[in-house]
């Protein structure tokens, strides 16, 4: 008898369909659990974390000061989470900033340059005063007002350093305590410290849940970076901050700040230690952006990035477009605020936890009605508001050709004129195509650039704007606004003069519909 017959074929088939199915369907086993992150973060009625959520740390007394400089082992961090309390739910009004609810959970990392500071900013300070544990790194070993300040560029190797001529001015710190190189020389070694910044962070300091990497002059809300923080799973590896993008590769700008998680350091420290030497050096050579290289490094470490623009601004109240989509988005981080304005923020943030406690966000729309509103006017002379949706130019000559009508007594450059119904083609130069208008509109559009009361008068008749602004400089130039914008006061010596003015009815029905922000919304990654 033959060894495979149709009979006995039949039934290994028959056997393997069967413990296929039972495999599939009858059998008990686990499957991977999803790791991707939830859209909303606003908390409702839940209950808590079960087991304790940060492993207990390695080393003592290294992390906030950092004064010993110690080193763990990456590959002895620990990731069995052992049964704990469930952390306090105080958070008053009257508890200190030190004590309030996750401030022990979070590493504050500064990344700054012996160029760039001498002394450490007042918003730094206080926020220093707050934080439990926070590391700052530079391009040379040092102090300052009494903190260490670690190298981040002592492991990269020699052969690195002597191929690259950048690091001449790292090798003259090293040897002049009081050598101060020029800023643009100090920039072009801060590419090189990232990558080596947080591997230093992982290994000096391991076991925290957050890691928020600032600038000196980035200006964090203490209360809702905790808030922001206290509502995520530390081991979900989150790289997130305010996107930017160049030829595709989409990396988390520097200056607002970057989040780092847990997770993401767990996965970070040993593709460092395999890739760094082989391929993210090399990078580090070509590549002009440090953040950048550090978004390649992290995608080849798998630890997805998340957009958090919105809850991490890169603009200051000032220079923002204030709209609905972030109008009751906490404001976690500002950029490029002058020391005074910082100072200022700071100050208003303590008054804000004083009287709402350190549950209660800090949104957009407590920022608006606090920074911007009070300043709005009919007209400001000496400012300039940013308005630049539409940009009308008067012809060349214009200027000439009123006074001389003016000379001659007509009336001439005022909304009522009659002008022709065709304006020459210099007449006006637009960013962007003009609104829907009729023929009164022709008529202002024509002649908008010849005074701020023109301008406004534009503006007023056109149905979407906002704000304008107004320069008499070379024959007059009226600029629209229909996007929300403060801008600041300008030198008319060093800038030209400018008069700007906002529609304020409009102003007030359009954010009195953006609401008043019962509820704040904590969405990020949108």
């Amino acid at each position: 008898m033959p060894l495979l017959t149709p009979t006995r074929a039949l039934v290994v088939l028959t056997s393997f369909l069967l413990v296929s199915f039972l495999w599939t369907w009858g059998l008990p086993h686990q499957y991977a659990a999803p790791t991707l992150p939830i859209v909303n973060h606003d908390k409702g009625e839940e209950k808590p974390i079960a087991g304790q959520l940060l492993p207990e740390p390695l080393i003592a007394n290294v992390g906030a000061e950092g004064a010993k400089n110690e080193k763990a082992t990456p590959t002895t961090l620990v990731t069995e989470m052992k049964p704990g309390p469930t952390r306090s739910a105080d958070i008053g009004s009257d508890k200190n900033c030190k004590d309030v609810r996750g401030a022990s959970d979070v590493m504050i990392v500064i990344r700054t340059s012996r160029a760039e500071v001498e002394k450490p900013p007042a918003h730094l300070v206080k926020l220093l005063a707050c934080a439990h544990h926070f590391l700052i790194f530079s391009d040379h070993e040092g102090e300052i007002d009494g903190h260490p300040i670690h190298d981040a560029l002592d492991i990269i190797p020699n052969t690195t350093r002597s191929n690259h001529e950048e690091f001449l001015e790292y090798e003259k710190m090293k040897a002049d305590k009081k050598y101060k190189p020029s800023t643009e020389k100090a920039k072009a070694l801060d590419k090189w410290k990232w990558l080596p910044m947080v591997y230093k962070v992982a290994t000096m300091a391991p076991n925290h849940r957050f890691y928020m990497f600032i600038e000196p002059e980035t200006s964090l809300s203490w209360t809702n970076l905790l808030q922001w923080l206290d509502r995520l799973d530390y081991r979900i590896p989150y790289y997130s901050g305010v996107p930017d993008t160049v030829d595709d590769k989409r990396y988390a700008q520097r200056s607002p700040g970057i989040m780092l998680s847990y997770g993401a350091l767990q996965q970070y420290w040993p593709r460092h230690e395999e890739l760094y030497a082989t391929e993210w050096e090399p990078l580090a050579a070509t590549e002009s952006r440090g953040s950048l290289i550090l978004a390649t490094a992290m995608k080849q470490a798998h630890v997805e990035f998340y957009s958090s623009f919105g809850l991490l601004d890169p603009e200051t109240p000032s220079s923002l477009i204030w709209g609905q989509k972030f109008w009751c988005t906490p404001v976690v981080s500002w950029h490029g605020l002058t020391s005074t304005q910082a100072d200022s923020l700071w100050d208003t943030q303590e008054a804000w936890t004083k009287k709402h406690g350190w549950a209660t966000p800090y949104t957009h729309y407590n920022a608006f009605e606090q920074f911007v509103k009070p300043h709005l006017a009919e007209q400001k002379e000496d400012w300039d508001n940013v308005s630049s949706d539409t940009q009308l130019t008067a012809e060349s000559g214009r200027r000439e050709k009123l006074a001389k009508q003016k000379a001659e007594g007509k009336a001439e450059g005022t909304i009522e004129h009659q002008v022709p119904k065709d304006p020459p083609k210099d007449a006006s130069k637009n960013t962007k195509p003009f609104p829907k208008r009729d023929d009164s509109l022709d008529t202002l559009f024509q002649v908008a650039a010849d005074s701020p009361e023109n301008c406004k008068a534009t503006c007023q008749k056109t149905d979407d704007c906002l704000q304008w602004k107004y320069t008499p400089a070379g024959d007059g130039a009226c600029h629209l606004g229909k996007s929300l914008r403060l801008g600041a006061k300008v030198n008319p010596d060093a800038k030209g003069k400018w008069t700007s003015g906002w529609m304020l009815d409009r102003v007030n029905r359009i954010t009195e519909e953006w609401g008043r922000c019962e509820r704040a919304e904590w969405r990020f990654n949108q």
